[in-house]
């Protein structure tokens, strides 16, 4: 039992922040703005209240702007700034009473523009929209208020509303945009078809190319933004959605060229790829990132360190591309990398970190990583994964008392983490020291009593003295707690199975496990192993076969294998099965062999 127990790029535009009376209301930054059309100020009419009113609504929204500037940090100024606004608002229906217009429910309107007041916002526009239901401006900011909220379908009925009676171009483009935006290719295509071929704008043929590349049709796609970037050659969003279509379409050689003509674009420009930046999309330094990993996937190591000696040298950027190298198992490109740090003092901890890695799984060098390690100052945010990580290597070198003795300091210094006390454990587990590591568990349970992997390391520990159904408790405690907790649901369909009850539930919550870590072999191991206790031998074997590549060197494992492939009358791989078990030094020897010599 206790085997089982494991110890799209996309660039989004920065929405317009201005205000109605400067022509645009604020968006929502995840949806595209729909624009609202300059207007004639509209003549006050004759008489001094109505003057007077307007001009009172002017000074409160003067009033209003400059205490909200406050109100975060104050009370009073938000309060004062809540009762300008309904001055400014009480202000502005004394002038519609006497003389309504258009641009003055957009004007009150915007006293209400934010997510809070929304629906004060959307009321206004409507009430104007009663009178005036041709203008344009009061339609695209109701549907600009929907947007605020979020509301994806009631903004687009406004548009398609207004688009049903009268044709704009502009308002149909970004009606499509926001379908593209929201996942509906297909309304977004059938929206831009409608606009001629020759009144097209770039925008248009550049959300069209989206909307098509979100249907599957790549190679569309593609074709289309090549022509867009030709005749467009700065516009930078076309660019990089062509280089993220051609890394989807693993054309790896295309997406580098695209995407060095990106950060070509932007050392030319640095205005566009500042606008980029500044609106939440990936910079200069992330497209830079790419590049480097299609070079690794390209097999071009010097290609991609090349691309990476010129970036800024920035922590930022250097310590994610060396990981792109280490997890490519180019350690000599990662440590040149590093190094670009260690010229720029002062020196990051995770420098050092980085260079125990690379000393231990590079150089296979426990020695030299142990020194690099040492380096890195107690002040060091990273001091506690460079204390995990010593600890590893004293214990792999036999330095037992020297791993112990970080293991405490470890509990002193970061008493709120359960790492150590988990390694402590861990420890005494495998000394088969139970009650020692008992202690040390329950001890830090009692600090940390919902700490999901204290738990479930305790739960192991009690399935290891016997207790599975003290186990099976901790297991389920971890999983109200955690429905995805993928261990916990793994040991407990586990369990089920090997006990022959419950089997179908059994079976389900292994395959949940296996969903949230396909990559867990023993997961995938009490897969099979439920599968062939149900009957299902065909998926049995076929399971079992992806579990042993997963991992390859548990006995328990390659005894589930020999029996799958016995009970299919498949002698061969049943011997390889019991044989490998053997190999792998099986707690139970006799009873593999008396399996073996039943072949």
């Amino acid at each position: 039992m206790l085997r089982h127990l494991s110890l799209g790029l996309r660039f989004r535009v920065a929405p317009l922040r201005t205000t109605a009376l400067a022509t645009t209301l604020v968006l929502c930054a995840a949806c595209a703005p729909v624009h609202v059309q300059p207007s004639q100020p509209q003549p006050l009419p004759p008489g001094a209240s109505v003057t007077l009113d307007y001009l009172e609504y002017e000074a409160l929204l003067q009033q209003m702007t400059r205490t909200a500037a406050l109100s975060r940090t104050s009370p009073e100024a938000f309060a004062r700034t809540l009762e300008y606004q309904k001055m400014a608002a009480q202000a502005l229906d004394r002038v519609i009473a006497k003389q309504s217009a258009p641009s003055l429910y957009m004007d009150k309107a915007f006293l209400y523009w934010n997510q809070e007041q929304a629906a004060e916002a959307r009321d206004t526009l409507a009430a104007g929209l009663a009178k005036y239901p041709d203008d344009y401006n009061l339609n695209s900011s109701l549907a600009n208020a929907y947007l605020l909220e979020n509301n994806l379908g009631a903004a687009a009925k406004v548009m398609e509303g207004y688009l049903s009676h009268h044709e704009n171009t502009g308002l149909r483009e970004h009606l499509g945009q926001l379908y593209v935006d929201f996942e509906q290719p297909e309304k977004a295509l059938e929206i831009l078809k409608r606009i001629p071929i020759k009144e097209r704008s770039t925008e248009a043929q550049f959300q069209m190319a989206r909307a098509e590349a979100r249907l599957g049709h790549r190679s569309v796609a593609i074709e289309a933004l090549k022509k867009l970037t030709k005749a467009e050659p700065d516009h930078l969003e076309a660019w990089v959605e062509l280089a993220f279509q051609q890394e989807m379409g693993k054309d790896y050689a295309a997406a580098v060229a695209t995407y060095t003509q990106i950060l070509e674009l932007g050392r030319t420009n640095e205005d566009i790829l500042q606008r980029i930046e500044n609106s939440g999309g990936e910079g200069r330094e992330d497209i830079r990132l790419r590049v480097v990993g299609l070079w690794l996937k390209l097999n071009n190591p010097d290609k991609a360190l090349e691309t990476a000696l010129a970036s800024s040298g920035d922590k930022a950027f250097v310590l994610p591309a060396a990981l792109l190298f280490l997890n490519e198992n180019y350690t000599a490109q990662a440590s040149t990398l590093l190094d670009v740090l260690a010229s720029n003092p002062p020196v990051p901890g995770e420098y050092f970190f980085y260079k125990a890695v690379i000393a231990q799984d590079g150089e296979n060098n426990p020695q030299k990583a142990l020194q690099f390690l040492d380096l890195v100052p107690e002040s060091d945010p990273h001091y506690s994964q460079a204390l995990q990580f010593r600890i590893q290597l004293l214990y792999t070198l036999g330095r037992e008392h020297e791993a112990l003795d970080l293991m405490a300091q470890g509990k002193k210094l970061f008493p709120g983490q359960s790492r150590f006390p988990l390694l402590e454990a861990g420890y005494l587990i495998e000394k088969n020291r139970l009650g020692e590591a008992r202690t040390v568990l329950e001890k830090a349970l009692k600090d940390r009593p919902d700490d999901e992997d204290l738990l479930y390391q305790y739960g192991a520990l009690v399935d290891r003295t016997g207790d599975r159904k003290g186990a099976i408790a901790i297991m389920k405690r971890i999983v109200a707690k955690d429905p995805d907790h993928a261990d916990a649901l793994n040991y407990i369909g586990y369990s089920l199975v090997e006990e022959g009850r419950d089997m179908e539930h059994a079976l389900s919550l292994i395959k949940k496990a296996d969903k949230l870590k396909p990559e867990n072999g023993y997961i995938v191991d009490s897969l099979a192993w439920a599968y062939f206790r149900l009957g299902k031998l065909e998926e049995a074997w076929k399971q079992i076969q992806r579990a042993v590549t997963l991992s390859n060197d548990d006995p328990t494992m390659w005894e589930h294998y020999g029996d799958i492939a016995k009970q299919l009358d498949r002698a061969d791989k049943a011997r390889k099965g019991y044989q490998n078990a053997l190999k792998y030094k099986h707690d139970n020897p006799e009873r593999i062999k008396k399996k073996l010599g039943s072949k």
